[in-house]
């Protein structure tokens, strides 16, 4: 065996790890590269000391070997599978066998994951802290599980019923956040992750035989316009069921959103192939939709994307197929489009916004309007949303969906952040000035990135301090996404904002994967419902009861709600009866400029839909 970690490393070790591998060498190097992460490591040259190791301390995970003597790494991984006590243990293969048939033997034997000698110290780190999260994610589970049916076997019959009740509606929502709600459909999430699996699995290359769909329709904002947003939810549901008719059983059929569908072929080597089925979807879709009682024809656009070994990640799939069909959109009669070397125009695109987003934060080009908050029990405006806008001055008014997802991927939304956060400060300022109410918040929001940055709180510090901001009027909106993403730097931030006397919001709410036992950990005085349950509560009583259940269940962690994209009575009628407290959206009013919310702000019984 190779020396054991140091007492200091051991108490701040991220996981125990066994290492099987019967060459010194690799002992060596893999134990020097886990231990500077914080692992704890424990190393042994041959199989039959690894099980007895395994069996005698559990480690957290195991790292093995194939090719030892005596006893090879698939009978030592069988063994171990075999064995209750080390049944559970994780296995990650780390071999110079690279066959397809030396993988599938490993996973067959029980292995969770195969590293390929000469192995990258990152891909390494990657893959075992991922299993090791996932490890200790299921005990957590498992610990919250027992703790729970402790509990129930003590409480009463109707604590039993509650319970149930909220684990059905935890699932419900799960379902929610990877489905659409509107057509039961896959989600881009869905997609999202289908697509990673493909390619963690395929790591080496992807083939020719993976394809890449996306069909959008562009008759909907018309439709929504003259015939209402419920004809076009019909609509909507109309197409995906004709798309599913088109395809067969077992293949994904994904609606990313408004009025995009994505469709993933496995399986599909020949392009001649994924043309017939491309061209089949678009037939089936010029045939006219029957929609209360009117004859609705749609024109659609379709692009596709054929894998090869060039494509390394998702993403640039994805991209290169939504690429395609905007290109498929401006061609006119050419309704399908293959992505093509052409097409890298949009790269060309992508990298002149990126230069223009700096020079228009130099030349202050960027600038606020400001989506009014109001409370439902009173008739008066108890906070706003600080929203970007980019005045171009060639272009003209951009709106945010146009530019921030460059900001994101180049890391420029850190500056917008901070840019919106000192400007939504400086007019705070004014409005406290001129006696703005303590109850009033100012809310900003926050990116997931942000939250990373060390020195965001002396940022947010010296903001405060030059612009003499009384923080009892500050709100800052984080997305649920980010808060899962990040939970230990969340918790850590909360607990400073807390000091601040800054008020927290969960943005989005709903779209992400919280669990019910980590929203009882967050310091948190706001949850935003998103936009998406909102519209969907007038179509049946299942969403509404999704509804319910959110603002009950905020409720009884002791936040208010705020629900957002309200924009018909009715929706503002239900919310009433479900004891929301605060709702914002188009009913309400568009995001305005500062002169005119500032108006409505000092203006007594100002709104006018009550």
């Amino acid at each position: 065996m190779t020396s054991q970690p140091t007492p200091a490393q051991v108490n701040s070790s991220k996981g125990d790890i066994l290492i099987v591998d019967d060459v010194p060498e690799n002992l060596e190097l893999l134990t020097t590269i886990l231990t500077q992460q914080g692992y704890k490591v424990r190393s042994v040259l041959n199989g039959k000391t690894g099980l007895k190791v395994a069996k005698a301390v559990r480690p957290d995970l195991i790292l093995l070997d194939i090719n030892m003597p005596e006893m090879d790494g698939y009978q030592v991984c069988q063994r171990l599978k075999f064995d209750p006590v080390t049944q559970p243990i994780p296995v990650i293969f780390l071999s110079a066998l690279d066959r397809a048939s030396d993988k599938v033997k490993a996973f067959g034997m029980g292995g969770i994951d195969y590293i390929p000698k000469p192995f990258q110290a990152e891909e390494l780190l990657a893959r075992v802290k991922n299993h090791l999260d996932l490890r200790f994610a299921q005990e957590q589970i498992q610990k919250l599980n027992s703790e729970l049916e402790a509990r129930v076997i003590q409480r009463t019959a109707q604590l039993e019923m509650e319970i149930a009740e909220r684990t059905r509606i935890q699932n419900q929502l799960l379902h929610v956040a990877m489905h659409d709600l509107l057509t039961n459909l896959p989600n881009r999430t869905f997609l999202t992750q289908r697509l990673m699996q493909i390619f963690d699995r395929n790591r080496q290359a992807i083939d020719e035989s993976l394809v890449l769909i996306l069909l959008e329709c562009d008759q909907l904002p018309s439709i929504n316009n003259s015939l209402g947003h419920q004809a076009g939810d019909r609509l909507i549901v109309s197409i995906a069921r004709r798309l599913e008719s088109c395809l067969q059983s077992g293949t994904l059929l994904a609606h990313c959103g408004n009025d995009t569908f994505a469709i993933l072929l496995e399986n599909c080597p020949q392009m001649s192939e994924a043309m017939r089925i491309a061209k089949s979807l678009y037939q089936e879709t010029q045939l006219p939709f029957g929609i209360d009682g009117h004859l609705i024809h749609i024109k659609v656009c379709i692009g596709i994307v054929q894998g090869d070994r060039a494509y390394k990640n998702s993403k640039h799939l994805l991209r290169d197929a939504n690429t395609a069909m905007h290109q498929a959109k401006t061609a006119g009669k050419a309704n399908i489009q293959v992505f093509n070397a052409a097409m890298h125009n949009r790269a060309l695109s992508f990298f002149e916004i990126q230069n223009e987003l700096h020079q228009a934060l130099k030349a202050e080009e960027l600038y606020l309007v400001y989506q009014p908050i109001a409370s439902l029990r009173k008739n008066t405006i108890k906070g706003v949303e600080a929203l970007i806008r980019w005045q171009h001055p060639q272009r003209g008014l951009i709106m945010p969906g146009e530019f921030i997802s460059v900001a994101e991927e180049t890391g420029l939304v850190i500056q917008f952040d901070r840019y919106v956060l000192d400007m939504a400060c400086t007019q705070l300022r004014e409005w406290q000035k001129q006696g703005l109410s303590p109850l009033f918040r100012m809310q900003v929001n926050l990116s997931a990135q942000q939250l990373t940055q060390p020195d965001f709180l002396d940022f947010l510090d010296k903001t405060i301090k030059i612009h003499q901001v009384n923080t009892q009027n500050l709100a800052l909106e984080i997305t649920e996404n980010a808060l899962m993403q990040q939970r230990e730097v969340v918790l850590k931030l909360l607990d400073e904002l807390k000091t601040r006397q800054i008020h927290v919001s969960i943005d989005d709410f709903g779209t992400g994967y919280s669990s019910l036992s980590y929203l009882h950990h967050l310091k948190v005085e706001n949850l935003k419902i998103d936009r998406s349950f909102i519209t969907l509560m007038e179509v049946s009583k299942d969403n509404l009861g999704i509804v319910r259940t959110i603002v009950n269940l905020a409720h009884d962690l002791g936040m208010t709600v705020t629900a957002e994209g309200v924009e018909t009575a009715q929706q503002l009628e239900q919310l009433k009866n479900l004891n929301c407290e605060f709702f914002q959206g188009y009913f309400l009013g568009k995001p305005m400029d500062v002169n005119t919310v500032t108006s409505k702000i000092f203006q007594e019984n100002c709104l006018s839909y009550i």
